[in-house]
């Protein structure tokens, strides 16, 4: 069958869609910078005592969240680390009912197999009468995606290295040291299985009428929408640290960041419902997917500083990340398919479908504000210090430029309690615990408090082991993440559920 008039006709109309895309309920943003506020701590000891920085010695892994720590180190210290982490997510949804429109909790859910088709010979008055409305029939969808999803995945992150040594400059004692670290983990995943647009679930835009659609039915496209991305930024520099006297140290860091992640964005279009004034019908006009796949580069510079002040039974100090600008650079392959349109041929329906490939590259880039925390560490006794850290994450102030150039600030600020505790059981083994609570730099759709983000607590515990001469850290943390966003008629239920193991060794020798 030749239908070249008609493809040539829609191609235009397919190319506006392609660039103009509307993504609904608030989800299908492209990726730009998702997971770059997942920053990482360094240190597997702070890890277990709820990420603190202040109140402990001798980690020479603190060098980039509080150099001026280097100075309580004793000698030449060598340390290497890794982590293994394991990711559960899942996404269940729950729907009521649509006034008027009962048909469409039934496809939304996947419930559709559970009815059998109605039947439409019916006798009145003794003669039998054949039903022929469009609501005498039961929509089927015409894929198999259910409602809910889960997702579970490992992941092993390379190797860091850190080495520092003191030395004496004109009576001042310093240490100077080198890492290589991971600064962040940009894995993120999001997958919504019942996206429509226009949305028919808006609270802010209103929902579909009750009346007056039969002339004029509603029309909205229904489809899946997934996007994941795997990869992480690495940071290699270094840190310098001073003992201004016999307490106070101030320290200065510096991080060259570099890292890449594969891209990737699905939608699967479902087909086109059509809202009349008490029936609903599942159509495959206009229906649109694609799938872009690509790669970003990141790169950018970070500096901190930090000063500490210690005495016999508590210590205290801050540190402060300087605003730093961080780069992407992408390109992605994109391929799309559109139905143009749906005709009757021998009997049955066909559709004609438009494709296309294409690509796209350019460059963005994230302008991060100041960021700070102070904190504190008392020894309870001898053999007993807890601690607590502040931090103060001022994302709302972070600026996104896109590659056509506009401005504007997509992320939320959130302050951070860390709590931590160590405890010396003997001089070879040092029992950890501590909490924090996490927060994302979003928030959930129609959240009642407007800008507060999603947050969870952060639980760990860990210890440290002197084997060989040399000091074994391992710590464990657990976390999950839990948010509802809520429509008219419908809720989304999210979690997330992370476990981490953590490990470095250390080795001290006189310098």
């Amino acid at each position: 069958m030749k239908h070249t008039n008609q493809i040539l006709a829609y191609a235009a109309l397919l190319c506006f869609m392609c660039v103009s895309q509307t993504f609904a309920q608030g989800f299908g943003d492209p990726l730009t910078f998702q997971g770059l506020s997942h920053t990482t701590t360094q240190s597997v000891a702070s890890r277990a005592l709820g990420g603190i920085s202040f109140g402990f010695k001798n980690d020479v892994s603190l060098m980039f969240s509080n150099p001026a720590s280097l100075t309580t180190l004793k000698g030449l210290q060598v340390s290497i680390g890794g982590l293994q982490q394991y990711t559960y997510m899942k996404q269940d949804q729950l729907y009521g009912g649509l006034q008027g429109h009962s048909a469409f909790s039934l496809l939304t859910e996947a419930a559709t197999g559970e009815i059998s088709d109605p039947d439409t010979n019916l006798t009145f008055n003794g003669k039998k009468v054949t039903l022929t409305t469009q609501a005498d029939s039961v929509q089927r969808p015409f894929d198999a995606i259910g409602p809910n999803w889960n997702r579970s995945k490992s992941n092993s992150l390379p190797v860091q290295v850190f080495v520092a040594a003191p030395f004496t400059i004109s009576n001042i004692q310093m240490v100077g040291g080198l890492g290589a670290v991971q600064y962040a983990n940009l894995d993120w995943y999001y997958q919504n299985n019942n996206c429509f647009s226009p949305s028919v679930l808006s609270v802010v835009d209103s929902t579909v009428s009750t009346s007056g659609l039969n002339a004029n039915p509603y029309l909205t496209q229904w489809y899946q929408y997934y996007q994941q991305r795997n990869g992480q930024i690495y940071g290699y520099g270094g840190a310098l640290s001073a003992a201004l006297n016999e307490r106070l140290s101030v320290g200065i860091s510096f991080l060259l960041l570099k890292g890449s992640t594969d891209d990737e964005e699905v939608r699967v279009g479902r087909g086109q419902m059509q809202f009349f004034t008490n029936s609903l019908r599942l159509t495959k006009q206009g229906m649109s997917s694609f799938t872009k796949t690509g790669t970003s580069d990141y790169s950018g510079t970070e500096f901190s500083v930090s000063a500490e002040y210690r005495s016999q039974y508590f210590d205290c100090g801050f540190a402060v990340k300087l605003p730093t600008t961080i780069t992407r650079k992408y390109s992605m392959n994109i391929w799309t398919d559109s139905v143009a349109a749906t005709e009757v041929y021998a009997g049955r329906v066909d559709s004609v479908h438009v494709s296309t490939t294409s690509s796209v590259s350019g460059q963005d880039k994230i302008a991060l504000p100041l960021q700070g925390r102070f904190g504190f560490g008392i020894r309870i006794k001898e053999n007993f210090t807890i601690g607590i850290d502040y931090e103060i994450r001022s994302y709302a102030s972070a600026e996104y430029t896109s590659s056509g150039g506009s401005v504007s600030n997509p992320w939320l600020s959130s302050s951070v309690l860390h709590l931590g505790g160590e405890y010396r059981v003997a001089p070879w083994l040092a029992l950890r615990g501590g909490v924090y609570t996490f927060s994302e730099v979003f928030q959930p759709i129609t959240e009642a408090l407007r800008g507060d983000p999603v947050s969870y607590p952060v639980y760990s515990l860990g210890c440290g082991l002197k084997i060989v001469g040399g000091t074994l850290d391992v710590t464990y943390e657990y976390s999950d993440m839990k948010y509802v966003d809520t429509w008219s008629n419908a809720a989304s239920i999210n979690q997330g559920i992370t476990n981490n193991v953590v490990a470095s060794f250390s080795y001290t020798t006189p310098w």
